[in-house]
């Protein structure tokens, strides 16, 4: 046996038909009417509530974004000695990460355990050696993917500049780590 819907007072019906008012109705779903004003006629009138009006609303408050890591531009903040000491390859890598011969999930969790690791060592310089792609002309696929994986939220937070470790080598990526100040 089918259970029969509880009629709305007439009080909610009214709201839900001015809420109604609002809202553009679905193709084929019909609007219901206004409740018939069926109001006693009385000696003062009823004291009308006022709907509440909202409140602006605030915008939420977000954590201020880092510009995306650019292969060798100067990121906002970096001195130019220690920018022209990383360009040229006087910060050594402490740390190596060769991705050939991995697949792109490998290769994936490969440099977030290196970032992460050499973060929590305190490195300040790591290399990933991503090569050149085996396609002709072109562009392999993790040498294409590693700059995104580093602009990646969880990594950009540890980055403060990449750039190629030498102009003629475009297969590998120096990597210049935040310092961790406690």
């Amino acid at each position: 046996m089918a259970r029969r819907a509880k009629p709305l007072p007439a009080a909610d019906l009214e709201v839900w038909t001015r809420y109604l008012r609002h809202v553009r109705p679905l193709r084929g779903v019909r609007v219901p009417e206004a409740p018939p004003a069926n109001k006693p006629a009385s000696a003062r009138p009823e004291p009308t509530i006022a709907a509440p009006t909202p409140a602006p609303a605030l915008a939420p408050v977000l954590p201020p974004r880092r510009p995306a890591v650019a292969i060798g531009v100067a990121p906002p903040g970096l001195d130019r000695a220690t920018w022209t000491k990383f360009r040229a390859g006087r910060i050594a890598p402490e740390r190596t990460l060769d991705l050939h011969g991995m697949t792109t999930a490998a290769a994936h969790v490969a440099v977030s355990a290196l970032i992460a690791g050499a973060v929590s060592r305190g490195m300040r310089c790591v290399e990933i050696v991503t090569g050149h792609g085996r396609r002709a002309g072109g562009e392999g696929v993790l040498r294409r993917e590693v700059p995104f994986w580093l602009n990646d939220g969880a990594l950009r937070s540890h980055i403060l500049a990449v750039c190629h470790p030498h102009a003629a080598n475009q297969g590998a990526l120096r990597v210049l780590l935040r310092r961790v100040r406690p």
